[in-house]
């Protein structure tokens, strides 16, 4: 198969700096729908959690595996999957779909990584990538209205350490600029921040979360955060997809329907 990216350079990118950007790559009229869909969600979330509850002004809301959210091409595409695959095994499956959404009023987040440790009594135990979080914006992402913050090379860099350097300011850290079409594919591990939103209009991202074949996450059986009384996914919609996302999707838990 030809890709019209260097997928060989993408992956060596996410095992050194920690993340990769595919441009372009996701069709943009998809990407303005689940905006169009997800902003009354937000609001309803944010007048029932006026306070944030990722930070102030800052909501994480679990998606559902259905419309209007879910597209196949954001799980389809063969690029995405080649690069998380070739880092995690073809036999990798989905755990969670969710978002992170910064609006006027936000702060920056304390440095942090989204992944525990694996083994706590071994904090600095070096080990390859078990999940990658695959993410894009439902809009553009600028320096003015809560980029991603990242400090490069860290996934694989002693925890307690390093998070306190990056705090004080000793580790550069690189702020991300996202086009609508954009995804962002980066390792949990590596040290990263929410940064304040200083524009009137709510930032949405996006992630989905790809696991290796015997990695649970705790996504993977955790309600839809904020969003807790919609199905994650039904029965009749994963018998609707194709062969390849059910298999992607075969560990997320189904209901009836």
């Amino acid at each position: 198969m030809t890709f019209k990216v260097d997928v060989k350079q993408c992956v060596q990118e996410i095992l050194d700096v920690g993340h990769c950007i595919l441009r372009n790559q996701y069709p943009v009229d998809l990407i303005e729908a689940c905006r169009k869909a997800y902003l009354p969600l937000l609001a309803d979330v944010a007048k029932r959690i006026p306070e944030g509850n990722r930070g102030s002004h800052r909501w994480a809301i679990g998606l559902p595996f259905a419309p209007p959210f879910y597209h196949s091409v954001f799980f389809t595409d063969d690029i995405v999957n080649e690069i998380v695959g070739r880092i995690l095994g073809k036999d990798m499956h989905v755990s969670c779909y969710g978002t992170d959404t910064p609006c006027k009023g936000s702060v920056h987040q304390a440095f942090h990584a989204d992944l525990p440790l694996l083994f706590p009594e071994q904090p600095d135990y070096c080990h390859p990538p078990l999940l990658l979080s695959v993410r894009f914006t439902f809009g553009r992402m600028t320096l003015k209205n809560g980029p991603f913050e990242v400090v490069a090379g860290t996934q694989n860099l002693p925890r307690e350490l390093t998070l306190s350097k990056a705090e004080s300011g000793e580790l550069d850290s690189q702020c991300l600029e996202l086009a609508a079409g954009d995804v962002l594919i980066t390792d949990p591990r590596a040290v990263h921040r929410g940064t304040p939103n200083l524009t009137d209009e709510p930032r949405p991202f996006a992630v989905i979360v790809y696991n290796r074949r015997n990695y649970f996450s705790d996504g993977h059986e955790r309600r839809l955060e904020a969003n807790e009384d919609t199905p994650i996914l039904t029965e009749s919609f994963y018998q609707s997809l194709s062969k390849q996302e059910k298999y992607l999707l075969r560990r997320v838990r189904r209901t009836a329907g």
